[in-house]
């Protein structure tokens, strides 16, 4: 890939990665701390197929990436505001023309990803917006009060061509009960996805919820990629 194109959208920080080749795919992750190389570079050794990466970050993790308001859960200083909705209309409206226009894409099939709160957001995306065709959610924040329920009682807005999921298999071992239902909440929507004829995986990794975040995120594109 070529050097990354930047920009900066209502404080945002947003990176465009341009794949070698025509008629790619694209790939929107937002991002804690902005990734794309190490990612990249992940993605090269894994032997993903070509495809564009756009990144987001500043994002205001818990806040806008949060699909309903909720008490703190992780930390005292967790701030659930529940934007994820006035965010996603914002990253559709702005991002991803602003990713078209400046790569020169005409309706490329686009997938949505993240790590952590963003990928609790990727998934929760499916359920509000046909215009992803699949999401990558590792090591996403599936335990969020409430997603479980949500995902198990409402209908995805288009079939997607994949949903990946991952998980560390450390992460559920913590004092915290909410964290400590994670895997089941993986496995559960997973078995879910799978009965209702959906393209699906559910990849167990080593380590907690901090180690090899970069080497997940490629894992879940080389696979979303291989639909």
């Amino acid at each position: 890939m070529s050097e990354p194109i930047a920009a900066e959208l209502n404080g945002k920080v947003v990176k465009l990665y341009r794949g070698c080749g025509e008629h790619l795919p694209v790939i929107y992750s937002n991002d804690y701390a902005e990734n794309g190389d190490a990612v990249l570079k992940r993605c090269g050794e894994l032997g993903c197929p070509p495809f564009h990466l756009v990144t987001v970050s500043k994002v205001g993790w818990d806040r806008n990436l949060s699909p309903w308001p909720s008490e703190p859960v992780v930390a005292k200083n967790d701030h659930f505001d529940g934007n994820a909705p006035e965010y996603l209309k914002w990253f559709l409206g702005n991002v991803v023309p602003c990713a078209e226009e400046a790569l020169a894409l005409k309706n490329p099939v686009s997938y949505l990803a993240g790590y952590s709160m963003a990928g609790l957001f990727a998934l929760w995306s499916l359920y509000e917006t046909d215009f992803f065709s699949g999401a990558v959610c590792a090591s996403g924040s599936l335990w969020y009060p409430g997603f479980r329920d949500f995902a198990l009682s409402h209908e995805l807005r288009r079939t997607p061509a994949g949903i990946y999921l991952s998980l560390g298999d450390k992460e559920s071992a913590v004092r915290n009960p909410a964290l400590q239902k994670t895997e089941s909440v993986f496995r559960t929507l997973s078995e879910h996805y799978l009965n209702g004829g959906l393209s699906t995986v559910f990849e167990l990794n080593p380590g907690n919820h901090y180690r090899d975040a970069d080497l997940r995120m490629a894992k879940g594109y080389r696979w979303i990629l291989s639909q």
